[in-house]
C-alpha cells in the first residue's frame, strides 16, 4: 500500500506541476494573455503549484519523521493547502465575471483591468477567513493526512458536519451556480447580438459561443468532481486503493485546471 500511495503522490505532483509550469510559460510568452484573463490564469497556476507542492511534500514525509497531526506545523500546512484549494476554485468564479464584463459590458473592461489585482487580494482574504472558520468553530477541527491509510480527512468533532455542509458543499455549490448564472447571461447576450451582426461576423460569433460553453463546462468540472467524489462516493468506498485516490481528489483536480 505504501508503494502505491507514494507513486500516486509523485505522479500527481509530476504531471500537475509540469502542466502548471507549461501554462505559466505560455502565459508569460503570449502577448494576448497580458490582460485580466492572463493575470487570473497566472494566479490560478501559482496557487495550484502551491497546493501540489505543499500536499505532496507533506504526504511524503515518513511517519517516524512527520509532525503530530495536532501540532502547529501540521495545522498550518493543511491550512495552506485548504486555502490554496479554495482560492483556486475562486478563480473559476473570477473567470466567469471576466467573460461577463468583456462581452456584456465591454465599456467596463479598463476598470476591470485596474480592479483585478485588488479583487485577487480581496478573494485571498475571503478565502483565508473561510478556512480559519474551522478554528473559529472548533480548535480541534482541521485537516489530517493519515500516514497509515494514506487518506486525507477532517478530524471528527461536533462541528465537522456543519463545516462540511455549509463551508465545503454549499460554498462550492454557490460558486458553481454563480458561474452558470453569469455564463448563461453572457451566452444569451451573445445570441442576442448575433442577430444584429453581419453575416461575415456570424462565424466569429459561433467560435465565441463554443469557447464560452467549453470554458464554463470545464470550470465547473473540478469543483463538482470534488464535491461528489469526496463527500458522497468516498464514504462508501471499500477499496483501499480507491480511497487513497478519492481522498486526494481535491488535489488531483489541479490537473484539470492546467
Amino acid at each position: 500500500m505504501v508503494e502505491f500511495a507514494t507513486l500516486f503522490v509523485i505522479a500527481t505532483f509530476t504531471f500537475g506541476s509540469s502542466f502548471c509550469c507549461l501554462a505559466l510559460w505560455t502565459i508569460q510568452k503570449s502577448t494576448a494573455l497580458r490582460e485580466s484573463f492572463g493575470l487570473l490564469c497566472k494566479f490560478q497556476m501559482l496557487t495550484d503549484l502551491c497546493l501540489l507542492t505543499v500536499t505532496s511534500v507533506f504526504s511524503l514525509i515518513p511517519i517516524e519523521w512527520a509532525p503530530a497531526d495536532s501540532s502547529f506545523l501540521s495545522i498550518v500546512i493543511t491550512y495552506i493547502a485548504e486555502i490554496s484549494y479554495h482560492y483556486s476554485s475562486a478563480m473559476h468564479v473570477l473567470f466567469a465575471i471576466n467573460r461577463f464584463i468583456y462581452i456584456v459590458f465591454p465599456t467596463l473592461q479598463q476598470a476591470w483591468r485596474k480592479a483585478t489585482p485588488k479583487i485577487l487580494v480581496l478573494s485571498a482574504i475571503v478565502t483565508a477567513f473561510h478556512t480559519i472558520m474551522m478554528s473559529i468553530l472548533d480548535l480541534n477541527l482541521y485537516w489530517v493526512y493519515d500516514r497509515v491509510t494514506y487518506i486525507w480527512h477532517m478530524t471528527h468533532t461536533e462541528w465537522t458536519d456543519f463545516y462540511v455542509k455549509y463551508f465545503e458543499v454549499l460554498w462550492s455549490t454557490c460558486e458553481i451556480s454563480l458561474i452558470l448564472i453569469l455564463d448563461t447571461v453572457t451566452f444569451g447576450f451573445i445570441l442576442f447580438k448575433k442577430f444584429k451582426v453581419s453575416r461575415n461576423d456570424v462565424h466569429m460569433k459561433r467560435r465565441v459561443e463554443s469557447r464560452l460553453v467549453l470554458q464554463s463546462f470545464c470550470q465547473c468540472i473540478p469543483t463538482t468532481t470534488v464535491n461528489v467524489v469526496y463527500f458522497f462516493i468516498l464514504p462508501h468506498t471499500i477499496s483501499p486503493h480507491l480511497k487513497i485516490v478519492f481522498s486526494s481528489i481535491w488535489i488531483v483536480t489541479n490537473l484539470l485546471d492546467a
